[in-house]
Parts: structure tokens; sequence; C-alpha cells
């Protein structure tokens, strides 16, 4: 049997009448709202549970440090006015250098010249041991905290560093790269010369946020298909409407309407997402939810974003998505009564799960050629892995495009099945039927054809 045009005539009423019923059911409306309501509550909640604080008009909060005394013995001149815009913590901060006042410091008379909100700070190079040395000086009886000296002591340091570069004609860039921060890595000597270098953090952060949408938008699908085929034709619906429309075309509109419902959902949970974070940015400050991420390894760069990886992601996730629509079709016209919906919506969702679990489990088995292979083909798993294993370089795009080759495949094979035995499961009453069932009607269906032929 082929597929003709004519099959797909009235999709597009099905689709919008679906669509109608579904925007203006009450349980939806309230199970809309709901899921609003967490999406803008979930941002503020997020930040402070991650210890946000106050949002304040000033970039960072003054250190309770009102003053400190810099006492400069290292024979390198300091930059002490830059230090506010090293560290904004002393925005407010002075730094005094010692050699324009009158009074006399050392280590033994600090005490009876500092405040409260004050500290004197040493610097002096120990020409025996060959080093500098900073030392830090307060009253007991303090006004600010530890970590607040630590910090001033840090800046210091800094700038004798950036000072001791630029007298030996060392340039701004030249200086900046001597005084930037760097990672240390423990590695095997064969982790060390394997020249893939694996990053296990960046694999897993990939795979399991696109098999997280993914299986939230299967799971959806897949409830509100079979609930939606099942309402029908437990109310004769269906019965009215294939006198107008073929099976197929039913189908497929009452699908496409379902998917864009969902679409639509959770992009309008997305956008109210952006909207709770941009507002509680006026109040709060979120950059705590950026850095909790980016210490998880969730960062544009660890995740690999770019325009092509995005598109990849979105076409294997249509893929997906429709693949499992279509499965859902099928498995709620073998359902006669809303009691079957919880069961039929089980096997579905314990197909999707084998393949997120399969994902999920082998993200970082990236040195087994067998096994990427399998996983990368293979139809319900491949939806997960495939575009996730192209991107963390595992495959290459030829093997990817016949992963999205095969899909395409099982999805017009869901076509050409519903085309021949779909009328036949819209009047089918009785109990839930299994694979088996639905092989005999096929078969059954193929022995009439070729018999009117």
């Amino acid at each position: 049997m082929k597929l003709n045009k004519s099959d797909f005539t009235g999709t597009g009423k099905v689709f919008g009448f679906t669509l109608a019923q579904m925007l203006k059911g009450k349980a939806n409306i309230i199970s809309l709202i709901i899921f609003l309501l967490l999406a803008a509550a979930s941002i503020p909640v997020m930040t402070l549970v991650m210890g946000g604080e106050a949002a304040s008009s000033d970039t960072a909060e003054a250190s309770g440090l009102k003053a400190v005394f810099v006492q400069n013995d290292t024979g390198y001149e300091l930059d002490l006015g830059s230090i506010p815009q090293k560290n904004e913590l002393f925005a407010q901060t002075e730094f005094v250098d010692t050699d324009v006042m009158d009074t006399e410091w050392s280590e033994d008379t600090y005490e009876s010249v500092l405040g409260p909100a004050e500290a004197y700070v040493h610097l002096q190079k120990d020409t025996k041991k060959m080093c500098f040395t900073i030392g830090a000086f307060t009253l007991e009886e303090k006004e600010f905290e530890d970590g607040e000296l630590d910090s001033c002591v840090s800046v210091l340091s800094g700038l004798l560093d950036e000072a001791r570069y630029a007298q030996q004609n060392a340039g701004p860039e030249q200086i900046s790269v001597l005084t930037s921060p760097y990672a240390v890595s423990v590695q095997s000597v064969p982790e060390y010369l394997d020249e893939k270098e694996e990053n296990f953090d960046a694999r897993f952060g990939v795979q399991l946020l696109y098999s997280v949408l993914l299986l939230i938008l299967c799971t959806f699908v897949s409830s509100f298909i079979i609930q939606k085929v099942i309402e029908e034709k437990a109310s004769k619906l269906a019965e009215l409407l294939m006198v107008s429309v073929s099976p197929l075309a039913m189908l497929v509109g009452k699908i496409l309407a379902v998917m864009t419902y969902i679409l639509g959902l959770v992009a309008s949970i997305a956008a109210v997402t952006g909207i709770s974070y941009a507002v509680t940015g006026q109040f709060v400050d979120t950059k705590v939810l950026g850095q909790q991420f980016a210490a998880w390894g969730f960062t544009a760069e660890a995740l690999k974003v770019s325009q092509v990886t995005a598109l990849i992601l979105v076409v294997s996730l249509l893929l997906g998505y429709l693949q499992v629509s279509l499965i859902s079709g099928l498995v709620g016209t073998g359902c006669s009564s809303t009691e079957d919906v919880e069961p039929a919506n089980l096997t579905v969702v314990l197909l999707v799960m084998a393949g997120y679990m399969t994902a999920t489990i082998t993200a970082g088995f990236g040195d087994s050629p067998v096994l990427t292979t399998l996983v990368s083909l293979c139809p319900v798993v491949s939806m997960f892995c495939a575009p996730v294993r192209y991107i963390v370089g595992d495959i290459g795009f030829g093997m990817l495009a016949v992963s999205w080759v095969l899909q395409s495949a099982v999805i017009l094979l869901l076509a050409y099945v519903c085309a021949r035995i779909y009328r036949a499961l819209m009047m089918y009453r009785g109990s839930r039927m299994k694979l088996g069932g639905w092989i005999v009607m096929f078969r059954q269906n193929r022995a009439k054809e070729a018999e009117s032929r």
C-alpha cells in the first residue's frame, strides 16, 4: 500500500479541532497555570537556597576596612590608587602610604595608632631568604572580617608582582599573563599521553540536559495523545470524524495538534522562567545561579553550545518527538476505555525510559567503537545518544545522518502501519491490544486487500 496525498486530506481540520479542544479544556488550563506559577517561583527560590543576597545599587558591598596603612620596604613602587579597580570590595577603603605620614610605624607600635576599622600592612624584602614577606596587623577587637584582611593582602601581593614585572620592562599583556590564575590537574601517565582528552563532566552534562528535555517532551506527549485518542473512542467522536476524514489524516492531525500544544507549553514555561530571572535580578543577586552551574560543569563552553550544535539537537529532538508521538497514537487506538490510559501510557514511558537510561549509563563510555555504533543507530536509543555522540566527537556526521535516516524510516513505517490498520483499531472494542494483536490485525488487513484486488 502506498501513501497518497488523499490519505492526508482533512489533517488541517483535525489539527485545528483537537488543538482548540485542548486549549479550552479546564484541566489543561489549570495545569498550565500551575506550571507557569512553578516556573515563576523557581528562580527566586533557587537563588535564595543557593545563597543569593539582596541586590544593591553598588557593584559590591563595601569592606568594613576604613583605612589600610601600607609600609612598603620592598624597593618597588606600588600603585595603591588602583586597588579599588582591582577589587570592588575596597571601593570605600583608604590606602595610605606610611612614608607620607609623620607617624612612626612598626610592628611594636601599631596598636597605639590603629583604630578598630583600620589595618597596618608591612611589605619587606628578606635578603637572607631571598623572598618577600607581607605582614598584616590589626587590633584584637576589630570591626571587619578576617576574610577582608586576606583579600587586602592578596591585592597588595598582586600589586607587588606587577611592580616587579614592570621593572623588568614587561608590557601590560605580559604582566596580565604572568599574574593570571592557573588550574592544577592530576593525571596518570596514560591519560596525559592520550591524544584525545576526555572530559566526562562536559560529556555527561550535554547528555543529561538533552536527554532530560527529550524525556519531558516524550512523557508529556504520550500521555496527552493516548488520553485524547481513548476519550474520542469512548465518546464515539472518532467514528463521526472518520465519515469525512481518512484514518491516517485523523491520526496525523491529532498528533501534530498535541505536539504543538506541548511545544507551546514548554516554550511558555521557558519564557516565564526567563522573565522570572530578569525580575529576580532586580532584587536579588542571581549571579550565584551561574556560579553554581559553572561549578557543576554546565557552562556554554563545556557544553559546546553553538548554532550548529543547536540545529543538530533540534533536528534530533523533533525526530524522536515525532517517533514517540506515532507510537503513542497506535498504543492509544489499541485501548477501549479510560481505564486503559494508565497501562497504555506506562508502556510508552517504559520504552522511552529504556532509551533514556541507556543513554545516561553509557554517557561516559566514549572509547568503545562497538558500543558507540550500537547506541547511535538503534532507533529508540539513538534519539537520545546520536546527537550527543556527534557533539562530543565520538561519531562523525555520516553516522549521525545514518541515524536520522533510520529514525525517519521508523517514522514512515509507523505511518504505513497506521494507514493499514488505524480504521480497524478505531472501531476496536475489547481488552487492551498487545503487540501480537497488532501483528495479527496487520496481516488480516493485508490479506483482505490482496483478495479485493
